[in-house]
């Protein structure tokens, strides 16, 4: 349960982790949110600008007044109707006639007659009906209201006609009360209605600010995320760590070519220092071979001096006749001894030679026909091996140092032949160019390298054969170092053991200047 919650507490730190947003994230955002926004700052101030000039516009003092005026004026209109129609009643009373038949043809008369009469009825004073007319064609539209207007006859009754006014008046009417309410509303929130404005475009704001926030910050974690990654991988080089690489993606945008570069700096850095490491350790190694060959060879004189004398001096001895057992150790001693003292002797010459490699004294070559040329002036090569020379490019300029390159190849290729026996070699030199490199690879069709052996076979005194000093390939790769390049052991396809020199590829003008 412990470990579970582990887990899960790690799996929770990492998605934490995540959601966090980096200060870099955060300045993104900030500068998106300011480029989206500060215009919209603008068009805020503008908004309440125009919100302004709007309700200026609309409630002006003047427009004000004549909205207020206008039921007054409906009602002066419809006072003067009023009054009209009053008069027009009168002056129908006034002709009344007493008859109550001729007074119905007289009001029939009457209301044909006069415009927007359309009922008159006369009433006595005991409230009868005496004569009444209406209009022969009424209006059906309903676009029309009773206006009745009342006079009081002489003999007590009364005449009452109705007129109609246009129902269009009263709608109006109607409509202009309730505008000129509303813009005595508006009016009293005009500055609610402003800030209402304000609010709604601060809201946009907002909006727009928030969203360009987000949107900053989902762009800007892709590139951030590399950023961070780029940082954290500084660090770590920074404390020493020079295994470190950087994933630089599949984008090609210059977050991923900082990446590729990073990458590449550490590889030439982590080169450098291993370059430097292993000569510094050569060169120690060197100087314990020094010293091993100076104490060595100096006891090694006496001693052969010494049995030389002992050997030259028994013949002439008395008692060679009495101990011929004796001459026969002799014998054999002086010839284990001799064998004894040029192993120690060849031995002797190898440290020394390892203790004083020349510096390189590189000169414009081509690296196919440097091969060309060793292979046809070392004819015991030939006569030990079928060598089979492969060049994948036609020219491939490096500088070297002649010598001390045939002392590669024929180390290289010794080795070679001592992988193959008791049968006949067969060796495969390859030449070709790798961007900015040149590369010669020597394989062989023997028993291979273990993988476990292939980074140590390079150190001095280690060796996998049964003779041997184990410093050829320490003088094969301090040789390769020393003119910029590098070697590396590997297996060869289909069998066998394969060493890959590295070396840098020389300027193709440099070259022609050279020759």
């Amino acid at each position: 349960m412990s470990g579970a919650g582990g887990r899960g507490g790690a799996r929770a730190r990492r998605a934490l982790s995540r959601l966090r947003v980096s200060r870099f994230e955060l300045r993104i955002a900030a500068a998106l949110v300011v480029a989206a926004t500060l215009p919209l700052f603008g068009a805020l101030f503008l908004a309440s600008r125009v919100a302004e000039e709007n309700l200026d516009l609309g409630l002006q003092p003047r427009i004000v007044e004549r909205l207020e005026a206008v039921p007054a004026l409906y009602g002066d209109l419809f006072q003067a109707r009023k009054q009209l129609y009053g008069e027009q009643a009168r002056a129908v009373a006034r002709a009344l006639p007493a008859d109550r038949r001729r007074a119905a043809a007289y009001l029939a008369a009457a209301v044909e007659r006069t415009p927007r009469l359309r009922r008159a009825v006369w009433t006595g004073p005991d409230g009868a009906t005496l004569a009444e007319a209406d209009d022969p064609a009424p209006d059906e539209g309903g676009a029309w209201r009773d206006a009745p207007a009342r006079v009081a006859l002489p003999d007590g009754g009364s005449l009452e006609c109705v007129f109609e006014i246009e129902a269009r008046f009263f709608a109006e009417l109607d409509e202009a009360r309730e505008v000129g309410e509303l813009v005595q509303g508006v009016h009293a929130l005009r500055g609610e209605i402003r800030r209402s404005y304000v609010r709604a475009f601060g809201a946009l704001l907002v909006a727009f600010a928030i969203a360009a926030a987000g949107i900053g910050i989902v762009l800007a974690r892709r590139t951030t995320r590399r950023v961070s990654e780029l940082v954290a991988a500084v660090r770590r080089l920074a404390a020493g760590d020079l295994a470190v690489q950087v994933d630089p993606g599949r984008g090609s945008d210059e977050v991923a070519g900082l990446a590729r570069a990073f990458n590449a700096m550490v590889r030439e850095v982590k080169e450098s220092r291993d370059r430097i490491v292993y000569l510094e350790k050569i060169s120690g190694w060197q100087e314990v071979a020094r010293r091993l060959a100076h104490e060595i060879k100096n006891p090694l004189t006496p001693m052969k001096l010494a049995f030389q004398q002992l050997e030259a001096h028994w013949p002439r001895s008395p008692a060679r006749d009495a101990d011929p057992a004796f001459g026969r150790l002799l014998a054999d001693a002086g010839e284990i001894v001799r064998d004894e003292v040029g192993t120690l002797q060849r031995l002797v010459e190898e440290f020394s030679s390892f203790a004083k490699l020349p510096d390189v004294r590189a000169e414009p070559a081509d690296l196919g026909e440097f091969v060309d040329d060793f292979l046809r002036t070392s004819p015991d090569v030939a006569q030990a091996a079928d060598v089979d020379v492969v060049k994948a490019s036609p020219a491939t300029p490096v500088s070297l140092d002649r010598a001390l390159m045939r002392r590669v190849l024929a180390n290289l290729l010794s080795n070679a032949i001592e992988a193959a026996r008791p049968a006949r070699a067969r060796v495969h030199v390859g030449v070709a160019r790798a961007r900015d490199r040149a590369v010669l690879t020597v394989a062989d069709e023997g028993p291979g390298i273990e993988r476990a052996q292939r980074e140590r076979i390079f150190d001095p005194y280690f060796t996998t054969k049964k003779t041997g000093t184990g410093l050829g390939l320490a003088i094969v790769k301090k040789i390769l170092l020393q003119h910029g390049g590098d070697v590396q052991a590997g297996e060869r396809p289909g069998g066998g053991a394969s060493f890959t020199l590295v070396l840098p590829l020389r300027d193709e003008a440099g070259a022609a200047k050279a020759g």
